[in-house]
């Protein structure tokens, strides 16, 4: 009779664990798929130390971020990681407390460091009608890119791909003249065969706190409160350093 309770007990606790559908893209070290096909990555373990705490299971959906965004903004899935909060991205979602922060900047050639030795912030890049930037369909770069992108100068000057992997090789190749990135992300395009030692970083742009980013139209309000109710928690963990350190992320 003991063991029947005792079952009858946990398949309520696990009953009573609420799901919801994460949409994730394939992105080295933050979310990625192992050798045996296992979901792995920074973001991954945070968001499950997160989840945890908060009693949610995650339902993962892979997919490109243009279509997270959308799909998230639909409200087909519920919950994606690492986004910045925009004032376009409110009309539909909801963030939760900074779980982390991400670190933007502009690679360039090794090569070619001499040739832009004088560009020292975003601003000097206005008078350079040679130097056009490559960046990601869909991304945001923290609140100093978006105004720097919003300048009258640049806006033929900036070429928009929906993959890292094309920009890098038209830098490579000096069709373009620098892309911006999260260095971390540097891991996935090692995998990728692109050679590292011939990048090196010109500028160092921001730092910008990363949220998780809930659907407005199916999650509610009490919903995002234990989220940030977890994150707060696990930020004062030992766990949250071990995950960082695990992945050799900095600590915050």
């Amino acid at each position: 009779m003991y063991r029947v309770l005792l079952l009858w007990c946990l398949c309520c606790s696990a009953w009573a664990q609420e799901s919801l559908l994460v949409g994730w893209s394939s992105w080295h070290p933050f979310s990625f798929r192992d050798e045996q096909q296992q979901l792995q990555g920074l973001d991954i373990d945070l968001l499950e130390a997160i989840f945890n705490r908060a009693g949610f299971h995650a339902n993962y959906s892979e997919m490109p971020w243009a279509r997270v965004l959308r799909e998230l903004e639909f409200g087909t899935i519920q919950l994606t990681m690492s986004a910045n909060q925009t004032a376009e991205r409110d009309l539909y979602a909801r963030f939760t407390l900074p779980y982390r922060n991400e670190e933007t900047v502009l690679l360039i050639r090794r090569q070619d460091k001499g040739r832009w030795q004088e560009i020292t912030q975003l601003s000097d890049l206005l008078s350079r009608p040679d130097f056009t930037i490559g960046l990601l369909r869909d991304f945001d770069y923290g609140t100093d890119f978006r105004t720097f992108m919003q300048s009258p100068q640049m806006q033929q000057r900036l070429l928009v791909r929906l993959k890292m992997e094309p920009l890098i090789k038209l830098l490579l190749a000096g069709r373009i003249q620098g892309v911006v990135m999260d260095p971390m992300g540097l891991q996935q395009l090692n995998l990728a065969g692109i050679p590292l030692d011939q990048l090196t970083t010109l500028l160092d742009i921001q730092q910008t706190p990363v949220h998780l980013m809930l659907s407005r139209r199916t999650t509610t309000p009490q919903q995002l409160q234990r989220l940030d109710e977890a994150i707060r928690a696990l930020l004062q963990s030992p766990e949250y350093g071990q995950i960082l350190a695990r992945y050799r992320y900095p600590l915050q």
